[in-house]
């Protein structure tokens, strides 16, 4: 049928390690930049922390039994470094390495295809005292933690994503602090968007060297970028917005080369054949999505990236005029269908792995038990029709994964914000299918987007 996805289409949802989780000092692991940043009283809502999120360590079985009840056929999840090298070299842990290997093996069990991201942003403490991504020694660490997971799963699984969101993980933690390490240092920053380039070509070179059949690429948070105004302040702020939010790894990666707003900044951390480590065959880019950016001329703020993750409203725009999801997200279809192209059209045609999509609703639970999120329902449809759109255009778009699978720790916002298809109860971690997870049972069975739901 003219609506159907194509054949072999990854259905999957999202999570990361540090946000399920919890068991932070459980069989070995060790601290990662963010159990120090949030037990630093003020850097996340309500002093609230990750130390049981949704205990998915204990409970896994459970959870990967629902996604089967549901048909996925995929799952991306992330590894906590620190369960399996807990000082971030050296020694691995025999034990982190065997609760992967039981997710794994249940995943397997279930038909669902594991996506393994290497890096979502919860990098060991002991390598953040030597100066994180900020030290050019973390490129070839990075390598030997990268080269151990492929040793020991590579025999299982065939999908690797290298970092989640550079691009969040070094301005939040670098410019304006706002994330782990909470540091306000553009030195700092833009050694680390090199070091991490870098990182990510000695990693792929590592794991290829191993495996040359497993698939490796990046996964970046990219928007069109909308000025505010037509001044030419508010162009250039939008241009240098593009250029650190959705260039500054996307273009050294799968181009070649930096953006040309960037080069003269992270010129100094170049050194001679880096450019070519960075550049390798990436067999798929990998892109996160949630709203486009509205951008307005601000001296005091080198990004203005805040009023993309806080609760204000997007500039220009009043409540009563437009849908916003909790996060106050705009609700904007279009710019989906945009971005995709932007990949096709700009990064040489790749295959496109969707990993991240979806939105926060306050999803409460009605007398009968039921949680009807027939927003986020509305919202899946309307993006899916987004993504749709984009393969009849020509994009080569392989997979969706829904973020997320279930209610978790939202990084600096604490608990309040649930994006999940399944309802965590954070006091007894009670899981309850919302009415989107049932919409996703049929959007897997019918390969199309449910038009009776």
């Amino acid at each position: 049928m003219k609506n159907n996805f194509p054949n072999g289409f990854f259905w999957g949802t999202a999570t990361a390690s540090y946000q399920i989780e919890g068991a932070i000092d459980k069989d070995g692991k060790s601290k990662s930049i963010w159990d120090t940043f949030t037990h630093t009283p003020g850097k996340v809502k309500n002093n609230e922390n990750g130390d049981t999120a949704v205990d998915h360590y204990h409970r896994y079985e459970e959870d990967i039994e629902l996604m089967a009840n549901i048909n996925l056929n995929s799952y991306r999840f992330s590894l906590a470094w620190t369960r399996i090298i807990p000082e971030g070299k050296g020694k691995i842990n025999p034990k982190g390495i065997d609760f992967y290997s039981r997710l794994i093996d249940k995943c397997l069990e279930k038909n669902i295809e594991p996506f393994i991201t290497l890096y979502h942003w919860d990098l060991p403490q002991s390598l953040q005292d030597k100066g994180g991504w900020a030290n050019r020694d973390m490129t070839n660490i990075f390598a030997d933690y990268s080269e151990s997971i492929v040793k020991n799963f590579g025999d299982r699984c065939n999908h690797f994503i290298t970092f989640n969101e550079p691009a969040v993980f070094t301005i939040y933690g670098y410019v304006d602090g706002y994330m782990a390490p909470g540091y306000k240092d553009l030195e700092k920053y833009f050694a680390s968007i090199h070091n991490v380039n870098l990182a990510h070509g000695t990693a792929f070179q590592a794991m290829k060297a191993l495996n040359n059949n497993i698939k490796i690429g990046c996964s970046f948070n990219m928007a069109p970028c909308i000025p505010a105004t037509k001044s030419s302040e508010d162009l250039h702020a939008t241009k240098l917005f593009d250029t650190y939010w959705n260039r500054s790894f996307a273009d050294p990666m799968y181009l070649g080369k930096y953006p040309e707003l960037l080069i003269n900044d992270v010129s100094k951390h170049i050194q001679q054949d880096d450019m070519k480590t960075i550049f390798q065959k990436n067999d798929f880019i990998g892109l996160n999505h949630y709203q486009h950016y509205r951008i307005k001329a601000d001296n005091n703020n080198l990004l203005k990236a805040r009023g993309a993750v806080n609760d204000e409203l997007p500039f220009g725009l009043e409540d009563k005029d437009t849908k916003l999801t909790l996060m106050g997200w705009e609700i904007v279809p279009d710019a989906y269908y945009d971005q995709i192209m932007d990949l096709k059209n700009n990064y040489g045609n790749p295959d496109i792995y969707l990993t991240e999509n979806g939105a926060a609703y306050p999803d409460l639970i009605e007398k009968n038990g039921e949680i009807n999120d027939t927003d986020r329902i509305d919202y899946f449809k309307k993006y899916l029709n987004a993504v749709k759109k984009s393969i009849d255009d020509g994009a080569k778009v392989k997979s969706y994964f829904a973020w997320t699978f279930m209610d978790n720790f939202e990084w600096a916002l604490g608990f309040e914000k649930r994006f999940g298809i399944v309802h965590v109860d954070f006091k007894t971690l009670k899981r309850t299918p919302k009415k989107s997870y049932y919409f996703f049972k049929k959007l897997v069975e019918e390969n199309s987007i449910p038009l009776d739901f």
